[in-house]
């Protein structure tokens, strides 16, 4: 190939983004063929592939299609990809650890969401459902997610408990507070009425013994709405902090802070939610059942010994779909019997894992 024009990798990619590029310069791109360093040579594919010249895209299309899935999970991982790059391998691509790489890149729009929680399936789909605080931020993420067909049975449970909990129920209790300001207005007409009525007959005790059952009831319903509302504004305050702040959160925030950042998209979060000194092994044990956490976390939670000293924590990681097998298979051995049989029986979990349990329970027998 002739030399056509820029020399640097920039310029490339930025003619090709602007549709400028010569035509057998696309045709390089969209094959690949520029020399360019691998990510980007894709960012000249994926500019090809939303360019205007329909024979270049459909070239670029299909060695999108033909790329590897793990070069093209490294673009996204590492790459710094634009939003409207990520939004083509979202549309493009159907390699599960692509479209989640894509769901858990920062520079990813709600567009993107928008059309992958309507479409996507799977780790995807599950890496999706995990991220509460953006689907807090965004509520049409969630009605997004409830209109795709392929939901899961668990997955629609846990986005209805979400919606119900930090939208429906927001609803009623303003709907309850109209309610109950129409009820005192209404009350205290009747009361006044009364007081009257009794201050003639000489019974002025029974409008105070109505107060107090009211003063009641308002603090029974205030004990459980308070709880609510504490917990989802907690979601939308970490929701807008930046990564900096959620790691000192991670450090010195309270057990309902650490229960959301351990699950946070960033990795770097969760392990110092690990670090807290606060941390409790209750806490921990919960973590290990928590399965949108990051492969990284459950390893720190299996190499350490005074975690692992509990018996409940191995068997969490163990039950865990999401916890590696190299990390749930040693620890088969210091599960007791009965436990055994509930993993064996465990359809949520590997066949490989399962059959591991299968034979250590045949040669406890023996």
């Amino acid at each position: 190939m002739e030399n056509t024009g820029p020399s640097t990798s920039e310029d490339l990619v930025t003619l090709l983004r602007a549709g400028s590029a010569p035509r057998e310069v696309r045709l390089f791109a969209a094959r690949r063929l520029l020399p360019l360093d691998p990510h980007d040579s894709m960012r000249a594919l994926l500019a090809v592939l939303a360019g205007q010249d329909p024979e270049a895209a459909s070239v670029a299309r299909e060695s999108l299609r033909a790329t590897p899935p793990d070069h093209l999970t490294a673009f996204v991982a590492s790459g710094s990809p634009r939003s409207d790059e990520l939004d083509l391998l979202a549309r493009e691509a159907d390699d599960p650890f692509v479209l989640e790489g894509v769901i858990r890149c920062r520079a990813v729009d709600d567009g993107t969401l928008l059309f992958l929680a309507r479409t996507a399936s799977g780790r995807p789909q599950e890496a999706l459902i995990a991220n509460q605080a953006r689907l807090l931020a965004r509520p049409a993420l969630i009605e997004a997610l409830l209109e795709n067909d392929s939901l899961t049975r668990e997955g629609r449970r846990l986005i209805s408990e979400l919606k119900e909990e930090f939208f429906e129920k927001e609803a009623r209790r303003r709907e309850a507070g109209a309610r109950r300001a129409e009820e005192e207005v209404e009350e205290e007409l009747l009361e006044t009425e009364s007081v009257e009525g009794l201050e003639e007959e000489g019974e002025d005790l029974l409008p105070e013994v109505a107060e107090g059952e009211e003063i009641a009831s308002e603090e029974s319903t205030r004990d459980d709405s308070e709880e609510s509302l504490f917990i989802g504004a907690i979601y939308r305050r970490i929701g807008l902090m930046t990564i900096g702040e959620k790691i000192k959160l991670a450090y010195v925030g309270s057990k309902e802070e650490r229960s959301i950042l351990v699950g946070d998209a960033n990795k770097l979060i969760g392990i110092a939610v690990l670090k807290s000194r606060a941390i409790s092994i209750n806490e921990i044990q919960s973590f290990a059942s928590m399965r949108n956490l990051d492969e990284e976390l459950y390893r720190r939670i299996a190499k350490s010994r005074e975690w692992m000293r509990k018996p409940a924590v191995v068997l969490a990681l163990v039950r865990n779909p999401r916890v590696p097998l190299d990390i749930s298979l040693p620890l088969l051995k210091r599960l007791a019997t009965r436990e055994l049989r509930g993993v064996f029986r465990d359809r949520n979990l590997a066949p490989v894992l399962r059959n591991s349990a299968r034979n250590l329970l045949v040669a406890r027998r023996r």
